[in-house]
């Protein structure tokens, strides 16, 4: 889950010195946090005059790779700064000393120094960024999609409908998704409250799925849906007239066996469905919903629901202190990106 950031570059022309090139590259060096160590890796591609491209990944654990929403050069010093999604609060403060980086990584209240060493050129990005325009009546968004760089002339697509509590996780979910070969369409966040009445979040995956089954490069019998909370509740009642190739649910609150029961047009549609909750997510009580969505779906082909205990909303596992004062880094829930990578393989990939 990588999501590329624009940097601007601060130019010394005025000054008379003379402009440095970019700090481009692949570089790679330690985190230490309260004496655990992981190992980090940063790439900075220059994609345009002045512009860097950057993500950074924790190659020692699958699919966790940190989003830079906010990203700022200015010789010789680079700065990264997300907000949420894993692993946290994250802030990168680093100066430029010829192939080192040198500086301060924050994570929430918790701050390491690190150095990290350039390793060579910066590895391949595997995938591209296209904005897409769509129009849902009177409303209009430009969503983005991201397309995998490979020689596969057309991929399965998931439309990714996030909601505002976990807006931060968006484009990183997105990105490893493209990675693993899938494309993804990420749509602005439906709210974390839906009223029965509002029928916008249907609208924007329609007008998503119209538009994805006439663009170039995309398996227009492939087109799935990966959404969050209280916005399937409107989308399930028109299910059958976007036909999704298969269904992601998550954190689907679930307070009766009444709410449940949309959820039959699934099954009887034939549509894979797989259902993900988090037990430490404040949004949905995690165990009971779980037990009602099963109990709608079934059993059938294709069909699963999982829930991981004490993963929160990211369905990660925060870092914590054990007894012996030795600090946990935040990982994934054991065992969700390995479900969900398998059961997009069975279902989309294939």
């Amino acid at each position: 889950m990588v999501v590329s950031c624009l940097l601007l570059a601060a130019c010394s022309g005025k000054s008379g010195k003379p402009v440095l090139p970019l700090p481009t590259g692949h570089f790679e060096g330690p985190v230490t946090i309260q004496g655990t160590e992981l190992r980090a890796a940063l790439d900075l591609r220059e994609v345009a005059p002045g512009r860097l491209q950057a993500e950074l990944s924790f190659p020692a654990v699958p699919g966790m790779e940190v989003p830079l929403n906010e990203v700022h050069y200015a010789e010789p010093q680079l700065q990264f700064e997300q907000q949420g999604g894993f692993p946290g609060h994250v802030t990168v403060n680093a100066i430029r000393e010829g192939d080192f980086l040198r500086g301060a990584f924050l994570l929430d209240s918790l701050r390491a120094e690190f150095v990290w060493v350039r390793r060579g050129p910066a590895e391949p990005r595997q995938y591209q960024e296209q904005a897409v325009r769509l129009i849902a009546g009177s409303q209009r968004q430009v969503a983005t999609l991201y397309l995998p760089e490979d020689t596969v002339s057309r991929h399965p697509v998931m439309v990714v409908l996030p909601d505002s509590a976990t807006t931060a996780g968006g484009p990183a979910r997105a990105a490893w998704l493209a990675r693993k070969g899938v494309a993804s369409l990420l749509l602005a966040p439906a709210a974390s409250k839906i009223e029965p009445t509002d029928s916008s979040a249907r609208q924007w995956v329609e007008a998503a799925f119209a538009t994805l089954r006439t663009t170039p490069r995309i398996d227009t019998a492939r087109v799935a849906l990966w959404v969050r909370g209280t916005a399937a509740a409107q989308i399930i009642k028109t299910i059958a007239r976007q036909r999704p190739a298969a269904v992601i649910l998550e954190a689907i609150p679930l307070a009766s066996a009444a709410e449940a029961q949309p959820y039959k047009a699934l099954t009887r549609q034939r549509i894979p469905a797989l259902g993900l909750y988090a037990g430490a997510d404040p949004a949905v009580d995690a165990r009971q919903s779980a037990r009602r969505l099963r109990n709608a779906i079934g059993y059938g082909r294709g069909n699963a629901v999982q829930v991981y205990p004490r993963a929160n909303a990211y369905f990660l596992l925060p870092g914590s202190t054990n007894t012996a004062g030795l600090w946990s880094w935040p990982h994934f829930a054991p065992g969700y990106v390995q479900d969900v990578e398998q059961w997009l393989q069975q279902q989309l990939i294939k």
